[in-house]
């Protein structure tokens, strides 16, 4: 079920308050964004209940055609309208969802890599020679 526009106008206003860019003359370029978010988080739920991707329509002749099925040019307009807003604002997708800190394979990948890593063992030259001398 998709989020509500209330929804996605607080997580807007909460990147563009993080990034240091949001006044209240932003409200409409907001408005708009939470709309475009709404609507293309619809549109894709619309798609994943799709069995096909075309529709068959009747002329008024009466022949019939396959034609894309509508939700497609909704989703297409919708993720243009999200770019263009996004830009406008000055916000990337990032900033919109958050980091990328909180996904768990990225958690896990950042332990292996800290795992394998051990301390760095530097022998001096001048301190195996005098080993040497000491025998």
């Amino acid at each position: 079920m998709a989020k509500l526009t209330e929804d996605y106008k607080k997580d807007i206003v909460k990147a563009l308050r993080k990034a240091g860019r949001y006044s209240t003359g932003l409200t409409a370029q907001v408005v708009s964004l939470a709309g475009a978010l709404r609507t293309l988080d619809m549109a894709n739920d619309d798609i994943d209940a799709l069995e096909t991707c075309t529709i068959t329509t009747v002329s008024r002749y009466g022949n019939e055609t396959l034609a894309p099925h509508p939700v497609f040019k909704i989703q297409k307009d919708a993720q243009d309208s999200v770019t263009r807003q996004m830009k406008a604002l000055g916000l990337t997708a990032e900033q919109l969802t958050g980091s990328d800190d909180s996904d768990p394979l990225y958690d896990l990948t950042k332990k292996v890599l800290d795992a394998g890593r051990k301390a760095d063992v530097i022998l001096r030259r001048d301190a195996a020679h005098e080993d040497e001398g000491d025998a």
